[in-house]
């Protein structure tokens, strides 16, 4: 009794060309591409409303002008409150030794 059937201990194989293996490692370098840059955003936090996010943050960065120091720029944020917490405070969040600032420092102030 013969049978049509193909045999089970024979399994069959797919062999791809030299143009169809460069095909399938594009495919799987796009897909990792596109999964690596998925993973980024989310992790980066990107959204689509950068400006909302933005306005979210505590603090603001600014650049120490000729003449300043952080009793002006204190005095600046908060008139009415006592200049010496708001000094500590700058102090802490900027991570200074001393308040002592030279003009084109960078540093941090809170939104009040």
């Amino acid at each position: 009794m013969s049978s049509n059937l193909p045999s089970l201990a024979t399994p069959n194989r797919v062999r791809l060309t030299p143009l169809g293996r460069r095909l399938a490692r594009l495919a799987a370098s796009a897909s990792l591409s596109i999964l690596l840059a998925a993973g980024y955003s989310a992790f980066a936090g990107a959204n689509a409303g950068g400006e909302a996010s933005a306005s979210k943050s505590p603090y603001m960065k600014i650049t120490v002008k000729p003449g300043e120091s952080l009793w002006t720029i204190a005095a600046e944020i908060d008139p009415g409150s006592d200049r010496r917490d708001l000094v500590d405070e700058l102090m802490r969040i900027n991570r200074l030794d001393r308040p002592a600032l030279e003009a084109g420092d960078r540093i941090f102030i809170p939104t009040r």
